[in-house]
C-alpha cells in the first residue's frame, strides 16, 4: 500500500486496500476533502482498488442521461439537416449557372468557327431616291452648262 495511510483507518481494509463501504461512501459523495483525496491518491497507486472501483459501478449507472438530452440531440441533427440542405442547392444554383456560362461562350465560339448557326445581320443603306434623282438632274444641268460654253467658245473662236 502507498501513500502513507494509516491501517487504521476506516476507509481501508486490513490488507490495505479501499473497504467496498468507502467504495460507496465515494459514489454518493458522503466523504471528506481529506477522505476523498487519500482514496484518490491511493487509487492511483493501486490497481486492485482502480479495478474494484470501476466494478462498483454497474451498467445502467452510465446509461443514464440527462433531462432534454433527446431533443436536444433532435434540434441538432435536424439543424445540420437544414444547413446541409441549404448549402446543397446553393451549390446546385452556382454549378447550373456556371454551367449556363460554358454553355453560352462554347456555343457562340463553336459556331464562330464553323460558319453555320448565327445569321450575320445585314444593315442596308437607306434609299434616297429623291437625293439621287436631283443630283442626276444637276448632273445633267451641268453636262449642259458646260457643252453650251464649249460649243459658244468654239463658235466665237472660229
Amino acid at each position: 500500500m502507498g501513500g502513507g495511510v494509516d491501517l487504521n483507518n476506516d476507509l481501508f481494509d486490513r490488507r490495505g486496500h479501499i473497504k467496498n463501504s468507502s467504495i460507496e461512501k465515494l459514489k454518493n459523495g458522503n466523504l471528506k476533502k481529506t477522505e476523498i483525496n487519500i482514496l484518490s491518491e491511493h487509487i492511483e497507486s493501486c490497481e486492485e482498488c482502480a479495478q474494484k472501483l470501476s466494478n462498483s459501478f454497474e451498467q445502467k449507472d452510465f446509461l443514464k442521461v440527462p433531462c432534454g438530452f433527446e431533443e436536444e440531440i433532435e434540434y441538432k441533427i435536424n439543424r445540420n439537416h437544414k444547413k446541409n440542405k441549404q448549402l446543397f442547392f446553393y451549390s446546385l444554383k452556382v454549378s447550373a449557372a456556371a454551367c449556363m456560362a460554358l454553355v453560352l461562350v462554347f456555343s457562340s465560339a463553336l459556331n464562330f468557327m464553323a460558319d453555320t448557326g448565327v445569321r450575320k445581320l445585314e444593315i442596308k443603306s437607306p434609299q434616297f431616291t429623291a437625293v439621287n434623282s436631283m443630283n442626276v438632274k444637276l448632273e445633267n444641268f451641268t453636262n449642259n452648262i458646260i457643252d453650251r460654253e464649249v460649243f459658244n467658245n468654239g463658235i466665237q473662236k472660229k
